[in-house]
């Protein structure tokens, strides 16, 4: 039965923090693509983060890095450029975790979800953290316009 997003939301401020070496394991050396919108890709050297983004047709792309400051957040800090002009920009998001289940949300003010179920579901937003640079071929030819 699905829960409310109350209940999720009550769920996710219950659960523990998942530890950094869990979130550096969940991460590294992945893709996480946001469908038609973009991706952003953690490389392990150097802590490297790039990304892509089409946000209303308009390209645009990000260089910087990823990093773990503890209580279960990641965050990227990157300079964006394109269309749109440059900006820099900090994101994090905070990870919990109750058995199989890991829920997250953007920091400050995001709400929480399921980000990976107990079971496996395709649905789930961990399911599109894909191992490997599914980012840097595609950011290469948005700079270059």
């Amino acid at each position: 039965m699905a829960k409310t997003a109350a209940q999720v939301a009550d769920l996710g401020m219950k659960a523990g923090v998942v530890p950094d070496e869990g979130i550096y394991q969940m991460y590294k050396n992945r893709s996480w693509l946001w469908g038609r919108n973009g991706a952003g890709y953690f490389a392990v050297q150097r802590r490297r983060f790039n990304a892509w983004t089409s946000d209303k047709g308009k390209l645009g792309y990000g260089d910087g890095i990823w990093f773990i400051p503890g209580g279960g957040k990641l965050c990227f800090r990157a300079k964006w450029g394109g269309a749109g002009g440059d900006a820099n920009a900090l994101s994090c998001f905070e990870h919990r975790q109750s058995g199989r289940i890991i829920y997250q949300r953007r920091i400050p003010d995001g709400k929480w979800y399921v980000f990976r179920s107990s079971h496996r579901n395709l649905a789930d937003e961990f399911m599109k953290l894909k191992y490997g640079d599914h980012v840097t071929r595609k950011e290469k030819r948005i700079k270059a316009m």
